[in-house]
C-alpha cells in the first residue's frame, strides 16, 4: 500500500533535512536523522552501524568530493512505526582541483518512529544505475 498524506509529507520533510544538512556539510545534523543503531549499507563496502560511524562515513564521502545530493522520493509505504521509502538521487562529485561530474543512484530506506518522535532513518541502502 502506497502511503498518501501526512506520513509521506513527514518523510519528504525529513528527506529535505537530509539534503540540506549534506549540502551545507553538516554531517552531525545529517547523522542526527538516523537512529542510534542505524545501519548504512553502501555499495561495495562493509556495513556501517551506529550514528557516530554513519557521521564518519558521510564526512568521508564529502571529503572525497561528493559536494551535493538531490534526493527524489518516489514511493512511501507505512506499517505501524516503520515506513519504507524508495527513491532516486543525483550526486554532484567534484574532487579537489577536479572537474564536477554527476552520478545517479537508486535507494531504499527504512524509517522508524520511536516513542511518537520524528521519523528517523534505521536502514539506508543504495546502488548505482547502470549506464551505457
Amino acid at each position: 500500500m502506497v502511503v498518501a498524506g501526512t506520513v509521506r509529507q513527514e518523510i519528504e520533510r525529513r528527506v529535505g533535512e537530509f539534503v540540506a544538512a549534506f549540502n551545507r556539510g553538516d554531517m552531525a545534523a545529517l547523522a542526527g536523522l538516523y537512529t542510534e543503531d542505524a545501519k548504512l549499507l553502501p555499495p561495495g563496502s562493509a556495513m556501517v552501524t551506529g550514528r557516530s560511524a554513519i557521521q564518519q562515513f558521510w564526512q568521508g564521502a564529502r571529503d572525497m568530493g561528493v559536494r551535493e545530493v538531490d534526493l527524489r522520493v518516489q514511493e512511501v509505504e507505512q506499517g505501524g512505526d516503520l515506513a519504507s521509502e524508495i527513491g532516486s538521487a543525483t550526486l554532484t562529485i567534484q574532487p579537489e582541483g577536479g572537474q564536477a561530474t554527476t552520478d545517479t543512484v537508486k535507494y531504499v530506506v527504512v524509517w522508524k518512529r520511536q516513542s511518537g518522535g520524528p521519523w528517523q532513518l534505521a536502514v539506508d541502502i543504495w546502488n548505482g544505475n547502470q549506464t551505457g
